[in-house]
């Protein structure tokens, strides 16, 4: 019915995904209604709507009309329900934004937000008093917002308004089961108007499909409150929370109803993919699980299930990833859920009831229970599995051209979700004249979850050419092949989701040499930078407290500090006076971008900071680099750097920029954004005493991990600066 925007989609929002939102909501607003805008998606059975208001909030907007209708949102004041201000509750989840560092107090007593009214497609006063102005919210007006005459099933709509409202001022949260009734009369009057409004011809055919759609959502919310009234639990369980082609596994549909209650259980059901078999099969002696304190759960009544796999089932993994994308654009099949964000779970039970004289039936998802020794139950939806993953150590291997053999140690790793044992043999696929040692490798997994890891010593000849090769592991089982990795993801306050990519390996051959240095890494937010110096034959230390604090940092040649250290790392801003010296004394600092926190602190040898109310930064990955030193170390040894090493970069040049900056700061590269001034701050070197300082915002944290050519070469220079010319 109303929708806000909080961004204007002017750079006033700054991020650029801001202003495009920005720019994107009143787009949308008018293009949903519009049934010429999507034809495409009007045959797949969606119709077009039309939202009545678009407020945009002002937020760090500047307004762009005082004489703009508006309207104040009063946050500060308590919910009697919450015990709390929506206000409070809002800031304690912007805390939650933790990867963005959006950590912030929790505001009480009076705070309001103004919100623009920019579109209205309804009459409303003035000035308004509430975003639903002129918007009539009740049961009685449903049909009415879905644009259909006055009158139409309004004897239906005036009943279920009457029955809420009973049940609203009957209910008493000690004894639920008062308002079964009222809420009974209210999913019959909603069945009701349904059934009336299939047999109507009032309005057109989309106001009465759009009605329809907005009575199902109050037939389910009737359902729900009255399956909550009689206090009924439905809880099916199976046995296993994965499960493998060709495997079965045990449910049990477990149902829990109050003593004396007025529920009558009727049919039972599973619910299962096209293909799997379902059995109902008798209930064992025991059906019950022990408790605390050896109890044991005892249900109203139980349905046991045996649920078969069949061979052929496809492994459980969101459907926007089944299929490779076209550039940045998923593609799904079909008949796929689009638009969610993952698809419904595999299994699911319905039980068919009688509450209060009136039949319902309650569908609950098929879940893996376990108990966590720290946080207790934790349930999980049941995912198909493959019988056998395999995976690589290292997703990227640089490959130094060279007129002798290169080797190379890579581990493959096989992990079972098989209840069976299981054997086979692990090999590399590899680019034609590499080889491997061994050739391949025997395995046996006896149990789901156990894993195994084969080292293989990979051998690249002599005179190969520069190029991006891939390194492939599979393992063959029983005449099946099996090619691919998983990433578990897995926390408490989620369901665990399973990614599978193909496990390969990227062999990045190109010409690059770096010195023969030592190098210790401050690590800031989280990169992967180390690993990245690491695959160049460099040495790399993490420094920690102690070594920062305490320990001979004079051992380095170069010490690198990671992205956002200054917010992220204390002991990286506690010891910045050693850095300082370090450098003073000889020492070589590359430090990656970070954010105001650290001009803030004073961290750089001498002064600049970026600007504090934007962010220089240049997105256009591809965007032309001006060298503007060119007989600077930094650009020669040991490798020399040309037009041809920015190029092949992903997402983004440098973000963060220096936008002020001493005289004794060289600014070394220049960069702009299409239509934008140039940002000459994301890359500039200072002499430090007898040592050298370099800031770089340019993005090694994404380049080194792709696998950019140009990208390693420069960053080899960097860190082989101390051995340079000077």
């Amino acid at each position: 019915l109303v929708i806000y925007s909080r961004f204007s989609g002017t750079p006033a929002d700054g991020h650029g995904h801001h202003h495009e939102a920005g720019y994107l909501t009143p787009l949308a607003f008018k293009a949903a209604a519009d049934p010429n805008e999507f034809p495409g998606q009007l045959r797949e059975g969606l119709r077009p709507w039309q939202a009545k208001k678009l407020y945009r909030g002002i937020g760090f907007n500047a307004r762009p009309d005082p004489n703009a209708p508006d309207v104040q949102v009063q946050e500060g004041i308590i919910d009697p329900v919450a015990g709390r201000s929506y206000a409070e509750i809002s800031f304690e989840g912007r805390s939650q934004h933790k990867t963005q560092a959006q950590g912030g107090i929790e505001p009480r007593g009076p705070i309001a937000s103004t919100l623009l009214l920019i579109e209205a497609n309804v009459q409303s006063p003035r000035p308004e008093r509430s975003i639903f102005d002129g918007l009539d919210t009740s049961i009685r007006g449903l049909a009415k917002l879905a644009g259909l005459p006055d009158g139409t099933i309004a004897a239906e709509l005036g009943a279920m308004d009457a029955a809420a409202k009973k049940a609203l001022s009957d209910y008493e949260p000690l004894h639920p089961a008062g308002i079964i009734p009222a809420l009974g009369d209210g999913l019959r009057a909603t069945r009701a108007a349904r059934v009336a409004l299939k047999t109507s011809a009032a309005g057109s055919a989309d106001a009465r499909a759009d009605a329809d759609f907005l009575l199902a959502l109050k037939e389910d919310e009737f359902t729900d409150a009255l399956v909550r009234a009689a206090e009924v639990e439905v809880d099916p369980l199976a046995g296993q929370e994965t499960v493998v082609p060709g495997e079965a596994l045990d449910v049990v549909v477990r149902m829990f109803v109050q003593p004396a209650s007025n529920v009558q259980l009727r049919r039972t059901s599973v619910t299962a993919p096209a293909g799997w078999m379902v059995q109902s099969v008798p209930a064992p002696e025991t059906t019950t699980a022990a408790g605390f304190g050896g109890r044991r759960e005892m249900p109203t009544d139980v349905q046991p299930y045996r649920i078969s796999v069949p061979a052929n089932a496809p492994v459980t993994e969101p459907y926007y990833l089944r299929q490779p994308r076209t550039g940045d654009t998923y593609k799904w099949a079909d008949g796929d859920p689009k638009g969610l964000p993952f698809q419904p779970p595999l299994l699911t039970a319905s039980v068919a009831m009688t509450i209060g004289g009136v039949d319902v039936t309650l569908t609950r998802p098929v879940q893996f229970r376990y108990a966590d020794a720290v946080r207790g139950e934790l349930r999980r939806d049941i995912n198909v599995a493959p019988r056998v993953t395999v995976g690589l150590d290292e997703p990227l291997v640089v490959v130094p051209l060279g007129n002798s053999t290169y080797q190379q140690k890579l581990v493959v790793r096989a992990t079972s979700f098989s209840p069976k044992p299981v054997s086979g043999t692990l090999r590399l696929r590899l680019p034609e004249g590499w080889t491997s040692a061994p050739a391949q490798a025997s395995f046996t997994l006896n149990a789901s979850g156990d894993k195994t890891s084969t080292p293989f010593v990979v051998t690249a000849p002599k005179g190969r050419t520069a190029g991006r090769l891939e390194i492939a592991a599979e393992a063959s089982v029983a005449g099946e092949t099996f090619s691919r990795d998983v990433q578990v993801i897995s926390y408490p306050h989620i369901q665990t989701h399973r990614l599978y990519w193909p496990a390969t390996t990227t062999a990045q051959v190109f010409d690059v040499k770096v010195a023969a240095v030592k190098v210790g890494y401050i690590m800031g937010s989280g990169d992967e930078v180390p690993d990245a110096i690491r695959r160049m034959g460099v040495d790399v230390t993490m420094l920690g407290a102690d070594m920062l604090a305490t320990g001979d940092l004079s051992r380095f040649d170069t010490i690198v500090v990671g992205i956002r250290a200054s917010e992220t790392n204390p002991d990286f801003v506690a010891n910045n006076g050693r850095l300082i010296d370090y450098m003073r004394n000889g020492g070589t600092m590359i430090v990656q971008y970070q954010q105001q926190e650290y001009a803030n602190k004073m961290l750089a040898p001498y002064p600049a900071s970026p600007p504090t109310n934007a962010n220089p930064r240049v997105t256009v990955e591809d965007a032309p680099v001006k060298i503007l030193v060119p007989a600077h170390p930094v650009f020669n040894f040991p490798n020399k750097i040309t037009d041809a090493d920015f190029s092949g970069w992903v997402q983004e040049r440098n973000a963060y920029a220096f936008s002020m900056w001493d005289s004794r700061y060289v600014p070394l590269l220049e960069c702009a954004d299409p239509g934008e001034p140039p940002v000459r701050g994301a890359e500039v070197y200072a002499d430090v005493g007898k040592g050298r300082y370099i800031y770089t915002a340019y993005s090694w944290f994404r380049q080194l991990p792709a696998g950019v050519p140009g990208a390693y070469r420069q960053f080899a220079n960097l860190i082989s600066l101390s051995k340079a010319p000077h």
